[in-house]
């Protein structure tokens, strides 16, 4: 096939919009008073000068002369799930990019804040409290649908020749909002045409094939998408293991595991996949299972032992013995024996302070009165009145020791458990989401593209590392899991430690970069290291982090959003 048949036009004669949005090779910007197919409206992607001194403009002129080449029906569909390039756009005797069609709004998630973003799975890939707050309650049935969809796509372009290489989740997007759920593939100059590359196959981080095999394979494809459909069960952007699938569905499973083989040819075509993932769609449930929650921790009382009047041996203790509780009068308990201490029990005077919820309620100042009303002032009663006394302090005691750490100073002394707990999740809250950006710029410095834009990415990732750590510092998380103040500390100061790494990968190769000198240098093996020690730490902490969550009702996180 050659591209004599492929559209042209030349850049002075756009009217170009506002600019849609950018990364690593070039930027996007709406085009006005143009239609693709008289149907949709129109972007140009323009090539950052760089990139254009890398581009195969033949094998752009066949992928532009591709789709008026299809039969009708073929056509129809490909722009229909595409954003396939329509236009070649010279400026003078260069080409510069192409046009496309605009990405439908179906494809688009408004934000919490707002604004807009692009739908890509990507989204698709946290945990659910996450998944609730940014997208929406997904079912595992939409799920299954959203497989379906890609999976058909997949298997129709590898039927037309065409291999989609960088499976990036990024660039595959969804919609939940028809009939039936839906994918749309942008970033299409990315994919090989019967074999052709417009540029060199990247791989994103994290996806990449296994042993260094090639991308430009309809197995790489199979590869990517069987972790695709790990993943998404997974609620994570990293892991292989098809358990939670498997808990879902094991025919769609097997495939899973057949399709993340070593073996390129062990891995079963998209077709395969079809009428198991419509029988999962069908069958699968519209609630996911439910985690194992949490209960919250808790301290045993010390028993206090009070004498009743004519017997000194220990029994119970008249009723309406105060005890600081904050329970509803009739749960509280009114024998000596061991309890439960509520969440937030009283201080004694003196030690009262200003809580989120309120003043803490303060212990009984008035003497105890026997229940015969009289006040006790001697004999058997004075005796009992002591014990009571001694009683109350006993536990009055024992519930600062519970709010305090004894001995230890300081405003941390003072946080109750779950203070802290809200602290620290405005922390987590405040980082989630922000790594994408840094693997967006990795994967361009591994391709020698935008170097000193890339270095700047880095920079601006490290200081805010340096800021959170410094939050990290300021807290009191004390009251918190073991360990958890530190595996964050570690988390983000290895991240930090990374990103420093990447600056001096730029510095090194800059002037004479090709990916073996970015690959091969110190610094990229510094910022591997460094990656490796942060998602160790991030494990940790999510996983001494979630229970907490889940015991105050605040967010719990993967640690891959950290």
């Amino acid at each position: 096939m050659t591209g004599a048949g492929a559209a042209r036009i030349a850049l002075s004669d756009l009217v170009l919009g506002a600019e849609l949005g950018g990364g690593g090779q070039g930027k996007v910007r709406a085009v006005e008073k143009r239609m693709v197919n008289k149907s949709w409206p129109v972007v140009y992607k323009e090539y950052k000068p760089d990139v254009q001194g890398q581009l195969r403009v033949d094998a752009l002129e066949r992928m532009v002369a591709f789709l008026p080449g299809q039969p009708p029906a073929v056509g129809q569909w490909l722009a229909g799930h595409t954003a396939w390039p329509a236009v070649l756009v010279s400026d003078g005797p260069q080409v510069s990019g192409f046009l496309m069609r605009q990405i439908p709004d179906e494809f688009f998630l408004t934000m919490p804040t707002g604004g807009r973003k692009t739908a890509g799975f990507e989204f698709l890939l946290n945990s659910l409290t996450y998944v609730n707050r940014m997208v929406g309650h997904v079912t595992p049935r939409q799920v299954f649908g959203l497989l379906l969809s890609f999976a058909d796509t997949l298997e129709r372009l590898h039927r037309l020749g065409v291999v989609a290489g960088d499976l990036s989740p990024k660039n595959l997007l969804f919609s939940l909002s028809g009939p039936r759920p839906d994918c749309f593939l942008i970033d299409c100059d990315a994919m090989g045409l019967s074999g052709d590359w417009v540029l060199k196959p990247v791989q994103t981080p994290g996806w990449q094939l296994p042993d260094g095999e090639a991308p430009e394979t309809p197995e790489g494809d199979r590869y990517k998408f069987a972790l695709l459909a790990v993943r998404l069960f997974l609620h994570e952007q990293h892991g292989k293991d098809s358990a939670a699938l498997r808990r879902m569905d094991g025919a769609v499973a097997d495939l899973a595991e057949r399709g993340l083989s070593r073996r390129p040819t062990d891995r079963p075509a998209l077709a395969a996949w079809l009428d198991p993932l419509r029988r999962a769609f069908d069958s699968a449930p519209l609630t996911w299972p439910t985690a194992a929650q949490a209960g919250p921790r808790t301290a045993t009382m010390p028993t206090v032992t009070m004498p009743t009047p004519g017997a000194p041996t220990a029994g119970p203790a008249p009723a309406g013995t105060a005890t600081g509780s904050t329970r509803p009068a009739a749960a509280r308990p009114t024998t000596a024996r061991p309890t439960t201490a509520p969440r937030q029990p009283s201080a004694p005077a003196g030690a009262r302070r200003t809580t989120v919820g309120g003043t803490a309620p303060q212990p009984p100042a008035a003497p105890y009165t026997s229940p015969g009303g009289s006040s006790s002032s001697g004999g058997t009663g004075s005796v009992m009145g002591w014990a009571v006394m001694i009683g109350i302090i006993v536990l009055a005691v024992w519930q600062v020791a519970t709010r305090m750490d004894l001995g230890s100073g300081g405003s941390e002394a003072m946080d109750t458990r779950e203070e802290q707990a809200t602290a620290l999740h405005t922390v987590l809250a405040q980082n989630a989401g922000r790594r994408s950006g840094v693997a967006d710029a990795v994967q361009s410095t591994m391709n020698c593209r935008g170097l000193q834009e890339n270095r700047r990415v880095f920079e601006r990732a490290a200081d805010a590392r340096a800021d959170l750590v410094g939050k990290v510092d300021a807290l009191s998380l004390g009251r918190l899991a073991d360990g958890l103040a530190s595996d964050l500390r570690k988390a983000w100061q290895s991240s930090e430690d990374a990103d420093r790494a990447y600056v001096r990968v730029v510095d090194t190769v800059s002037g004479n970069c090709s990916t073996p000198a970015v690959t091969g240098s110190r610094a990229w093996r510094d910022a591997a290291s460094a990656n490796n020690d942060a998602t160790a730490a991030k494990k940790d902490v999510v996983a001494a982090w979630n229970p907490v969550a889940r015991e105050y009702g605040l967010d719990t996180f993967a640690w891959s959003d950290l």
